[in-house]
């Protein structure tokens, strides 16, 4: 694979409590089962990002679990320009002292109403409870209703079952898809929070996208095939259509990102980025597992790791001036470290002179190595276990933090020591 992509910074804030930063967000890294003593790090926890229907973006810096005696929660919002516009508060969001809550999916309307889709837990009963919320652009609760978990009952409305995703078309409206549940779909009034219709597609599955014109976008699999595929549900028509993948389509399909206008399908699959057509057919657009942007010039670097020759792995690093590529450098892996290939091996910073932080080799138990390259690629210094990674370390997040708006064009939120930023990828003009 050798994709020709575009790559270009369309919002940036930096971290803290001030009006146009965003408050940081640390947790415990690696989680593996088995962690020695000098693996135990902190790393920046992952941005949740959704776009409304007029192209504006929408960041969610969250810790996994809060109560209201924790740090306070914010959506911030940004335009289709990528200028922050405000935030909206939710650490006042109907809470008790007691509860514990995980906020499972969200959604922001044309008019920046937010939609939270939550998990809450009450130490005192020990119950866990949906709810689904709006809530004003000031934070004000404009209505709240709740219903219990349940893997084996499900009433739409009453709130009762299992409730995953959140779904907006290009209109705002707003839909809740019971998704481990016979394919129910209801569509929710954003005045009052009432079940407005409920629809049921014949296939479902819990991986489930809408597009802007709200076709429901489903990742299927078929266990008579041992096959994935994609099936479309148009809730107006009331009739789904489907297709079964080919045999490279299921790793494809493992970590789907989201949809465009067309119902074209992106996912993820090996540090790469593909376009799936509705016929099932694949276009690679991209390939990345790491972003870096230099504070001193906003300079994009982004790295894969692929072989280089028929034995050797190697680090490549594409630079990216004003979003088009300018440049490419190779990064051999040394002999000794070459055969670690599944652990990893990424750029996580540029310095000042142009050097090239590679990091890698982390496993259950076993430290990861720290790589130094100078700006012509020759291997500097060696450091295992690295130092604290933190002030350096540039991440971008996993697939399942990503969007994807209506012409196809894929927002990645990447964390680093100055800041949280959202790079915008689309495809070469020769994809």
């Amino acid at each position: 694979m050798d994709s020709t992509f575009a790559l270009e910074i369309f919002a940036a804030a930096p971290w803290g409590d001030e009006p146009d930063a965003i408050p940081l967000v640390l947790e415990d890294y690696p989680l593996f089962g088995d962690v020695s003593p000098e693996q135990m790090r902190k790393v920046l926890a992952p941005v949740r990002l959704r776009l409304d229907a007029q192209g504006g973006l929408h960041a969610l810096a969250d810790a996994p679990l809060r109560n209201e005696d924790a740090a306070p929660v914010f959506i911030h919002h940004f335009d289709s320009e990528g200028k922050l516009l405000g935030k909206t508060p939710l650490h006042s969001a109907g809470r008790g002292p007691k509860d514990e809550s995980f906020i499972m999916d969200y959604a922001v309307d044309a008019d920046g109403s937010c939609y939270l889709l939550e998990r809450t837990e009450s130490q005192g009963t020990g119950g866990a409870n949906n709810r689904l919320q709006k809530i004003g652009f000031d934070g004000g609760v404009r209505w709240s209703r709740t219903g219990p978990v349940s893997k084996d009952e499900f009433d739409l409305r009453e709130l009762k079952g299992t409730f995953k995703r959140l779904l907006m078309d290009g209109r705002s409206r707003l839909y809740l898809p019971a998704t481990e549940h016979a394919g129910a779909i209801a569509e929710i009034d954003r005045d009052t929070g009432d079940v407005a219709h409920v629809y049921i597609s014949d296939k479902f599955s819990s991986s489930v996208f809408m597009d802007a014109r709200g076709v429901v976008v489903y990742v299927l699999y078929f266990q008579d095939l041992n096959r994935r595929g994609l099936g479309f549900f148009d809730p107006g028509q009331q009739r789904v259509a489907s297709v079964v993948g080919g045999d490279e389509l299921y790793g494809w399909l493992l970590y789907p990102v989201g949809v465009d206008s067309s119902s074209n399908v992106y996912a993820c699959k090996d540090a790469a980025v593909a376009r799936i057509a509705a016929d099932g057919s694949i276009n690679v657009i991209a390939e990345l597992d790491n972003v870096v942007v230099r504070s001193r010039d906003r300079a994009i670097f982004a790295s894969w790791l692929h072989s280089s020759g028929e034995q050797t792995l190697a680090v490549r690093v594409t630079r990216f001036s004003r979003g088009e590529e300018s440049s490419r450098r190779e990064l051999p892996l040394p002999e000794e470290l070459d055969a670690l290939k599944g652990t990893g091996w990424k750029l996580i910073h540029v310095d000042e002179q142009e050097r090239y932080y590679v990091f890698g080799g982390e496993a259950p138990g076993q430290a990861g190595t720290l790589l130094v390259y100078s700006k012509d690629g020759e291997l500097e210094k060696t450091t295992s276990p690295p130092p604290d990674l933190l002030p350096v370390e540039s991440r971008l997040e996993s697939h399942s933090f990503w969007d994807v708006d209506t012409r196809g064009r894929v927002y990645l939120p990447v964390t680093d020591s100055q800041g949280f930023k959202v790079l915008r990828l689309r495809a070469g003009s020769g994809s």
